[in-house]
C-alpha cells in the first residue's frame, strides 16, 4: 500500500511539474518562416525566397520579454515588439526595424507577417509551434 502511494505521489509530482513547464512555455513561440512575397511601387509584386530576403528562417518570439530572435546561424537578428494584443483567437504584434510590421499568430499557429516602407510592403506567411 506504501508502494502505491508513492507511485501516485510521484506520478502528481511529475504532471505538476509538466504542468509548469508547459505554463512557462506559453509566452514562447518557435516559429519557421516559409513564403514571401515583395512589392515595390510601380515595379508591382513577386515572390521572394526567405533567403533572398535576408529573413530568418526560424525564429522564437517570446511574449514575456517582447522580442523576436532570429534561431538561423546565417541572419542574426533580435527585433523589440512594441505591442502585443488579442483579437479574436489572434495573437498580434506590433513593432518598427526601419519599417512599421505586424503579425499575426492563428490558434492553429498559422503566421502573417505583413511589413511596409517607403514605396515597398512584403507579406511573409509561416508557423509557429506551441500557439
Amino acid at each position: 500500500m506504501a508502494r502505491i502511494s508513492a507511485v501516485l505521489i510521484a506520478v502528481t509530482i511529475i504532471f505538476g511539474a509538466v504542468e509548469m513547464a508547459m505554463a512557462v512555455d506559453k509566452d514562447l513561440r518557435t516559429c519557421a518562416l516559409s513564403r514571401a512575397i515583395e512589392c515595390i511601387a510601380d515595379e508591382g509584386c513577386l515572390e521572394r525566397t526567405i533567403h533572398k530576403m535576408n529573413l530568418p528562417r526560424f525564429v522564437q518570439i517570446d511574449l514575456k520579454s517582447k522580442t523576436i530572435t532570429s534561431l538561423d546561424k546565417e541572419v542574426a537578428r533580435n527585433t523589440k515588439i512594441s505591442a502585443v494584443e488579442y483579437a479574436g483567437g489572434l495573437l498580434v504584434l506590433h513593432g518598427t526595424e526601419l519599417r512599421g510590421w505586424t503579425i499575426a499568430i492563428d490558434e492553429d499557429g498559422d503566421l502573417s507577417l505583413t511589413a511596409s516602407g517607403e514605396r515597398e510592403a512584403f507579406v511573409v506567411f509561416g508557423s509557429c509551434m506551441n500557439p
